[in-house]
């Protein structure tokens, strides 16, 4: 050990003596062991081969919606040309060129499942449920109603009519926000659900025209 942090309470000088010496007597039948040795569970001279490293580089966030995107290749994966020939220049990689990354605002309203649910149907129509089989889509996936402002003229008034609308009634597993900068409203629920949350939106907010419902990486798929 190398060091031992003594506790008492203040006193006389001789008292402290004591307590010093007591604690000396107590540690000398104490084994000082050194620490050992640090031995790395690599081999030496590995430093540039490390056991452990992932076969591929890892994925790009894009700015634009937080799509990955694919790492370049590297200079040993692409075409060498024949010498002489000069490749023209990229479009915005020249010198003094900076790529601007736009800012995404965004408004969250999330409300918790409580007060009296809605009908529970657990059945989905023929068609959607044709397509839930045909794209093999789970029924507690996620999936958004999209309302843009074809389906209302205020999106700002709808929006607090929606959160309102949510809590007081309770949507099974639902929550939205609003995308301001895309002019449009996402309600968030499980694919299970989607019908009975779609019909509850367009009763209780007057939406006019058709709703879309999208999912990941497919898109729109329906339709209300």
């Amino acid at each position: 050990m190398d060091r031992v942090v003594l506790h008492y309470r203040p006193g006389s000088a001789l008292r402290l003596s004591a307590l010093l010496q007591q604690t000396q007597r107590l540690l000398e039948p104490m084994a000082l062991r050194p620490p050992p040795a640090f031995r790395p569970w690599f081999p030496r001279g590995s430093a540039h081969r490390r056991p452990i490293r992932p076969a591929k580089p890892p994925p790009r966030i894009g700015p634009a919606g937080g799509a990955l995107t694919e790492t370049p290749p590297g200079p040993t994966d692409r075409t060498q040309d024949s010498p002489g020939r000069v490749q023209p220049a990229a479009p915005g990689t020249g010198p003094g060129t900076e790529r601007e990354v736009p800012v995404v605002r965004r408004s969250w309203s999330v409300s918790r499942q409580s007060g009296v649910q809605l009908q529970s149907r657990m059945s989905l129509s023929r068609r959607l449920h044709r397509l839930v089989s045909l794209h093999r889509l789970h029924l507690r996936q996620r999936a958004k109603w999209v309302i843009t402002q074809q389906n209302c003229s205020d999106l700002e008034e709808v929006s607090g009519c929606r959160g309102r609308c949510v809590r007081r009634a309770g949507l099974p597993t639902c929550n939205a926000h609003i995308q301001r900068e895309r002019a449009e409203i996402w309600v968030f629920c499980d694919v299970l659900h989607c019908e009975q949350v779609g019909r509850h939106l367009k009763d209780e907010l007057r939406l006019a025209g058709r709703i879309h419902l999208a999912v990941h990486r497919l898109g729109n798929i329906f339709s209300m």
